[in-house]
């Protein structure tokens, strides 16, 4: 039932930030392999995004969304919230960006949202081990992605100015960098097709 891969990293932390793995750095996917949906501390995990000049995230936050599929049963959904930090701890180890070049935003999980992530594992966890001994079998899946919902401020926004995003989920790896430079308009597109700087809503 759980998954041990970039993949989900890409789904959980990338939080789909993204166009997904195709936009990971090669260079990362060694320590990312090391991320276990398992073990983290939900309490520790940053995402940073790099943000450029007139973009912002809207209303500060970004939901992930979780979908837990079993065989003969419906379907149950979680939905956790990463919120804006404004702590500058949270921002050390993140590479200096120049102003004309946007700003960093990282997002982290309040203690309320993080404890709620940890006893939906725990309860991923028991019923896997309840199942295991009773010898029950069916198709079982995990589901949990997001989207960043990004907005204008009013400034002018330039579509080919680039995004960037890094993970933070051990003190001892810091941050590692998952999406790599990519211009706003192609991360645009690699969300949704018909969407371009233009149709971008107003914060």
């Amino acid at each position: 039932m759980f998954m041990r891969s970039v993949l989900i990293v890409g789904c959980i932390v990338l939080v789909a930030l993204l166009s997904g793995c195709m936009r990971i750095p090669l260079g990362s996917l060694w320590a990312l392999k090391q991320f276990s949906f398992e073990t983290f501390e939900p309490a520790t995990l940053r995402l940073a995004m790099q943000l450029p000049q007139g973009v912002a995230l809207k209303s500060g936050s970004l939901v992930v969304d979780s979908k837990i599929k079993r065989e003969g049963e419906p379907l149950v959904e979680h939905h956790f919230v990463l919120h804006e930090s404004k702590d500058r701890n949270d921002f050390i180890g993140l590479p200096p960006v120049d102003a004309a070049q946007g700003r960093w935003v990282v997002l982290k999980f309040d203690a309320d949202e993080a404890a709620r992530i940890r006893a939906m594992r725990q309860g991923l966890a028991a019923r896997k081990t309840a199942d295991a001994a009773s010898g029950v079998k069916g198709k079982n899946s995990v589901e949990i992605g997001a989207a960043p919902k990004l907005c204008r401020t009013g400034a002018a926004v330039n579509g080919s100015a680039k995004v960037s995003g890094a993970l933070y989920w051990e003190v001892d790896k810091g941050y590692v960098k998952v999406l790599r430079e990519t211009s706003l308009d192609d991360l645009l597109k690699d969300m949704d097709d018909s969407k371009d700087v233009a149709a971008m809503p107003v914060c």
